[in-house]
């Protein structure tokens, strides 16, 4: 019984010591939730579809989040990139339905162009079985 009550122990002991490894400070989490949100940023202003104007507002409210953060207001860094995050979330809305429109013009188009096909060998196979009938005896 005392063997199982020290392995306890021992456990015990050191799952904490690994909590308090991983701890993570409030400087840090806010630092990197707001790199995170940069990275996304970059991304998007990678896109020739997404103009920097359109990025500004997010850039704006990133900086105003690690200004927040320099000077220890986390909760006004974490609600600045929260906002920031609302901002590159509609922004990428906006370019999955321009392309998902772009898409479904690219298929209305081929529907047109298969359509057009398919009348004209429905035309031909008629012009066929007609001129079969006619040589016919």
């Amino acid at each position: 019984m005392y063997p199982r009550l020290g392995m306890a122990l021992a456990l015990t002991l050191g799952l904490g010591a690994c909590a308090q490894i991983v701890q993570v400070s409030p400087r840090q989490s806010a630092a990197d939730t707001i790199s995170v949100q940069a990275g996304r940023e970059r991304i998007l202003a990678l896109s020739p579809a997404v103009s920097a104007r359109q990025l500004a507002p997010a850039r704006q409210a990133l900086s105003a989040a690690r200004a927040a953060v320099a000077r220890g207001d986390y909760t006004l860094a974490s609600r600045q990139t929260l906002l920031a995050k609302t901002l590159l979330d509609n922004i990428q809305t906006r370019l999955n339905s321009a392309s998902t429109d772009s898409q479904r013009a690219a298929l209305q188009s081929q529907i047109v162009d298969l359509q057009s096909r398919n009348a004209s060998l429905r035309q031909q196979i008629a012009a066929t079985k007609a001129q079969i009938a006619q040589e016919a005896p």
